[in-house]
């Protein structure tokens, strides 16, 4: 259930993150209104649980509530930071989400995230057999090396660090000949 709303938590400061111009306070009611919604799902969830299958008749309630004032609050009521108030810290609490969302997307373009999947890698096997080990690469490249026709490039931020952890597989007439694997 935590993971849920943290998942929730993060989308939707994201998607706050992308907005172009909107004031603190405009950010602060937004906020107490998710965490308003997502108090009374819990409730709800909560609810469904503790009795069976059996969910509460009036859970919803007809009239939407009066929009709370923004409190400074020093974390939320699921563990997580609330937003910082202080512009530096802001910008940098809500790099750090967008880091972790882009690594999470990395993490999960294909196999070549894992070392495991890296340990299979070898000399001499097709291109065919190497996408099938480490999914496919970020870039394909030719290159102006005689002694290696193609490059594959598997390029992402895995640990949410701001780097980038780069993988590299070289071709030669469709066989591997070397490879740097993003895990030393």
């Amino acid at each position: 259930m935590k993971t849920f709303h943290l998942v929730t938590f993060l989308a939707i400061a994201g998607s706050l993150y992308a907005q172009d111009a909107v004031s603190n306070a405009d950010l602060a009611r937004k906020l107490d209104l998710i965490l308003l919604k997502v108090d009374s799902l819990e409730k709800r969830v909560n609810a469904i649980e503790g009795k069976g299958a059996t969910a509460p008749a009036a859970a919803v309630p007809a009239t939407p509530a009066p929009a709370p004032q923004p409190a400074a609050r020093p974390a939320t009521e699921f563990g997580q930071p609330a937003i910082p108030q202080d512009p530096q810290e802001k910008k940098s609490f809500f790099e750090k989400i967008r880091r972790g969302l882009k690594s999470d997307a990395v993490r999960a373009s294909g196999l070549w995230t894992t070392p495991e999947a890296w340990a299979n890698v070898r000399r001499g096997i097709s291109d065919f057999e190497v996408r099938r080990i480490l999914g496919n690469p970020s870039k394909i490249k030719n290159s102006l090396n005689p002694r290696i026709e193609r490059v594959y490039r598997y390029e992402g931020d895995l640990d949410a660090d701001g780097v980038e952890e780069k993988g590299v597989v070289n071709f030669q007439r469709g066989r591997v000949i070397s490879f740097e694997s993003p895990f030393k």
